[in-house]
């Protein structure tokens, strides 16, 4: 993994995108299997009514974008989702953007000076 750029774009949300040198499918599983997800997150699924931070899935599409309700007790003005996605790149690696913050919408525009990698174009 190269290091991480966290970028502050709205006063609510934080942004962190970085390359990993894992496969979208490979990142996929981590980011929806429980027993991964939670170690990862170091939070609980909402419905086991533990202690902490918890976490229930709101959204999927397989392999690009994940969405989760966010919750912790120990910061109740946290904002409410994580919405995680992917993108391929080149020899098996993927782009990752975390964005704690309001629901981002798939649509997302990406300003031109964001400093991430080009994207391949098809033939």
């Amino acid at each position: 993994m190269t290091p991480m750029d966290e970028v502050r774009t709205e006063p609510d949300e934080v942004v962190v995108e970085c390359e990993m040198e894992a496969s979208p499918e490979k990142l996929w599983r981590a980011l929806t299997e429980e027993a991964f997800l939670s170690d990862w997150l170091d939070a609980s699924p909402s419905d086991e009514g533990m202690e902490g931070p918890s976490y229930r899935l709101i959204e999927a599409e397989p392999y690009s974008r994940v969405c989760y309700a966010w919750h912790d007790p120990d910061h109740p003005d946290a904002p409410p989702t994580v919405t995680i996605e992917l993108e391929r790149l080149p020899a098996g690696r993927t782009w990752f953007r975390l964005t704690h913050g309001p629901v981002a919408s798939a649509n997302h525009v990406v300003a031109a000076n964001t400093n991430r990698p080009p994207l391949a174009m098809a033939a």
